[in-house]
């Protein structure tokens, strides 16, 4: 209770739920949990469900908190929402629920260090962990702090996400980052890279 009180006020408008389990329940159909963390979320909301097979328009029939119904939830809660428009086969962790030509999807960031290694100190090939997304990355360094990280499958950032760098090989964490720029330009001419970090 302490934390949340001291914790900002949580993100008007666009809503982001990053999915963490899916599956079905007899008589109700798909069920998806996760925490919200912006936006407020209303029974009957027509929202997009970004994952592997793009942008999927589902529907929200119902939804609970902490075991009791709701007809409208806002940041910071733990939620269990009940889909109309999509199979609990279809969805997978990782997968973000949101509101409809709000979040740019993308898949090239350039990133700042905020712990772990320098840039060029790490692998090439890294797992980028967003929300409960867990996408294989290319790290491109500019400098010990400033890299370019090239996603496998775009995603919902934008500058000020907070990301989790891991090696692929082994469970440890490399570190941390913070998006500087979710649209970057691309890197052409000699000189560009310098550019870039400076």
């Amino acid at each position: 209770d302490d934390v949340l009180a001291r914790a900002p006020a949580p993100a008007e408008g666009r809503l982001r739920l990053w999915v963490d389990r899916s599956f079905t329940i007899t008589g109700s159909g798909t069920v998806v949990t996760g925490t919200l963390t912006a936006g407020t979320l209303r029974q009957g909301d027509r929202l997009h469900l970004l994952g592997h097979g793009g942008a999927v328009p589902v529907v929200v029939r119902g939804m609970h908190s902490r075991n009791t119904p709701h007809t409208a939830l806002e940041p910071y809660t733990r939620v269990a929402l009940n889909l109309r428009g999509v199979s609990a086969s279809e969805v997978h962790r990782g997968d973000a629920l949101v509101t409809p030509g709000t979040w740019p999807l993308t898949g090239v960031l350039d990133i700042r260090r905020s712990t772990g290694p320098a840039f060029p100190d790490t692998a090439e090939h890294l797992v980028l962990h967003a929300g409960t997304a867990a996408v294989p990355a290319r790290l491109s360094p500019f400098d010990d702090d400033h890299a370019r990280l090239t996603l496998d499958r775009p995603l919902p950032l934008v500058l000020g996400d907070r990301l989790v760098l891991r090696d692929p090989g082994s469970r440890s964490v490399l570190g941390g980052a913070q998006v500087l720029d979710a649209d970057p330009p691309a890197l052409r001419r000699r000189g560009d890279r310098a550019r870039r970090a400076a």
